[in-house]
């Protein structure tokens, strides 16, 4: 097994034991999302001290940091049937100078509501599982690194954030320093 691999399945099988800690969210306990004003108090409160990068991208600043997406599964049951259903994605980086739990956490609540607030001009949205109305993130330390939890409020909005999440890892990093193709 491959170190990648096995990190993911640590992971996901510590995800899977714990449940949501620390969650920082994009929308409100109540169920009801923010108004801009609203998103714009947090932001001013959360922001302090996080540098623009991490303001404007969020947790994406991190992406090199990024070992694994997989989908963040929860099993009910109906009856005595135990039925498995998509929640999200979880999204595995492994441990950098600097990161811990909190400050994942603080980065994200900061980049959720620059968000919700209209304040990230150079923001791209379609791209950012993390800014999906109604979106709850929860952040846990596993061995070697951390786990996101980025959990949708129906349906829709998991295989949205599931896609965002896969969009994630193939996207570039960084422009390419040779190329195989002759001009």
């Amino acid at each position: 097994m491959t170190n990648r691999t096995s990190l993911t399945v640590v992971a996901i099988a510590g995800v899977s034991a714990i449940g949501a800690i620390g969650c920082a969210t994009s929308s409100s306990a109540g169920g009801a999302v923010p108004t801009p004003a609203q998103y714009a108090a947090i932001a001013d409160d959360a922001c302090a001290g996080i540098a623009a990068k991490e303001r404007e991208l969020g947790v994406l600043a991190y992406r090199d940091a990024i070992v694994s997406v997989a989908p963040f599964k929860e099993a009910s049951y109906v009856g005595k049937a135990k039925v498995t259903h998509t929640e999200g994605s979880v999204i595995v980086l492994r441990a950098t100078q600097g990161l811990s739990v909190p400050w994942i956490e603080r980065v994200n609540s900061c980049h959720v509501a620059l968000a919700g607030a209209g304040r990230l001009p150079g923001n791209d949205a379609v791209a950012d599982p993390f800014v999906i109305p109604g979106a709850t993130v929860s952040a846990t330390e596993v061995y070697a690194g951390f786990a996101l939890i980025v959990r949708g409020a129906n349906q829709d909005s998991a295989s949205e954030i599931a896609q965002r999440s896969y969009a994630i890892l193939s996207a570039p990093t960084r422009p390419p320093t040779a190329s195989l193709v002759s001009p």
